[in-house]
């Protein structure tokens, strides 16, 4: 249950996060690979590249990446909560007089969120690669040509 839930939770607060990843991304990359003065920089602060991305690629581009987003957050935090839960229910973050001890959540924790950073890393580049991803009067970086989680037009 507590992976249903934690997982929906965070896919739910992907979409209002997401517009302020995708110009971190784009901030990001912005100079990637050049040195400082040989580059054109198109987003000067926060304001100025969500007007830039909105206005030439679209005010729904802010929302670049939504999917695998979401499907990123529900990986990430379910297999965190979920895997925690069984550890909890296992008795696994207790000691053998049964209070609870702190290395054993701090083991527990560790592995849970591992899990799901390892899980979920493939989502998370697919999904900063659709997020880099922009018309050429803006391009920063290298613009991957990946559409979706499974689709690809390249």
């Amino acid at each position: 249950m507590e992976f249903i839930m934690g997982g929906t939770a965070a896919a739910g607060a992907a979409f209002f996060t997401n517009p302020l990843d995708v110009v971190k991304v784009r901030f990001q990359l912005q100079g990637e690979l050049k040195a400082k003065g040989l580059y054109a920089v198109h987003y000067k602060n926060l304001f100025h590249a969500f007007f830039q991305i909105a206005k030439h690629d679209g005010f729904l581009a802010l929302q670049k990446g939504l999917m695998p987003a979401a499907c990123h957050q529900v990986v990430l935090n379910g297999v965190r909560l979920g895997t925690y839960q069984v550890a909890e229910e296992r008795g696994w973050t207790m000691g053998p007089d049964g209070n609870v001890y702190i290395l054993n959540n701090i083991a527990v924790g560790l592995m849970a969120g591992g899990a799901g950073a390892f899980l979920g890393s493939p989502i998370l580049l697919v999904k900063t690669h659709i997020q880099s991803r922009s018309s050429q009067q803006i391009a920063v970086g290298t613009q991957h040509h990946i559409d979706g989680i499974v689709k690809t037009d390249a």
